[in-house]
């Protein structure tokens, strides 16, 4: 599995949002370098990625960094290739790593750092069997493929459940799936809609650090509000596209992933 990236997310910074050039003065005094102002992002990503031809099942493109407390209008993503067709066969699916592993997360910038305290942890357990799970509960799943994807858990579990989250739909959704299910990118000219787009469990009723403590919603949240709530993204977080199938990839040839949110606070 390689992981690929859009001249947007290959520009941007962790938990950077100031505008500003490298090594220019800036209005603020948060140290380190700054983002391009062309890359910082607003209510959309616009990310272009250009099909290197060496592409493989599994690869995971990351599109551009989701602000923490952002909501992604999943309906409105849409999918844009050029005139020439990027490959034989492609789907794709869309979502993002929320929580996922550090190593998995944003480019960092080691001038900002990062809060490891126990309040707010800031990546998902590893998922137990036979563990009690709430509603919003989010782990990451160390026999999935790719390996240690994220998973948000979308019906209360008992100390009865042992299938491992990427083998139980009825239990838990893939967070790199979320906002689309698989769709059809190979055309040229095209202009592809997401499929199945949903915002999920789990929102500003289960955010850090309840969403991490296996078992526990946010206090007083009913099951209905939880159950009800949009997932609000609770780390800075790559919107990704994962390879689902793909067959001679052409080398040179883009796919425009636009990927629109909205902030939630």
């Amino acid at each position: 599995m390689a992981i690929l990236y859009t001249d947007v997310a290959l520009n941007q910074k962790q938990n950077v949002n100031f505008p500003g050039f490298p090594g220019q003065l800036t209005l603020t005094t948060q140290p380190g370098s700054q983002n391009n102002p062309l890359v910082e992002g607003g209510a959309e990503i616009i990310g272009t990625y250009t099909w290197t031809g060496a592409e493989a099942q599994y690869d995971i493109i990351n599109i551009g960094i989701l602000p923490a407390g952002s909501i992604v209008q999943a309906t409105e993503i849409t999918v844009n290739s050029g005139t020439t067709a990027p490959a034989v066969t492609l789907t794709v699916a869309i979502g993002d790593n929320d929580l996922a592993l550090l190593s998995a997360q944003p480019i960092p910038n080691p001038m900002v750092p990062v809060d490891t305290s126990p309040l707010a942890a800031n990546q998902a357990p590893l998922w137990v069997s036979g563990t009690v799970y709430a509603l919003g509960n989010v782990v990451y799943d160390a026999t999935s493929s790719p390996a240690n994807q994220v998973y948000t858990c979308i019906r209360a579990t008992t100390s009865a459940q042992t299938t491992a989250p990427h083998s139980d739909a009825t239990y838990w959704i893939a967070n790199q799936v979320r906002y689309s299910s698989s769709i059809n990118i190979a055309g040229a000219n095209g202009n592809v809609v997401s499929a199945t787009g949903t915002q999920f469990y789990g929102g500003p009723l289960s955010v850090l650090p309840y969403s991490t403590v296996p078992g526990q919603a946010a206090l007083g949240a009913t099951a209905n509000q939880i159950a009800n709530s949009q997932y609000q993204i609770q780390q800075h977080t790559w919107a990704q596209a994962v390879i689902l199938t793909i067959s001679t990839p052409v080398a040179g040839t883009v796919s425009v992933f636009r990927i629109p949110f909205l902030q939630a606070n």
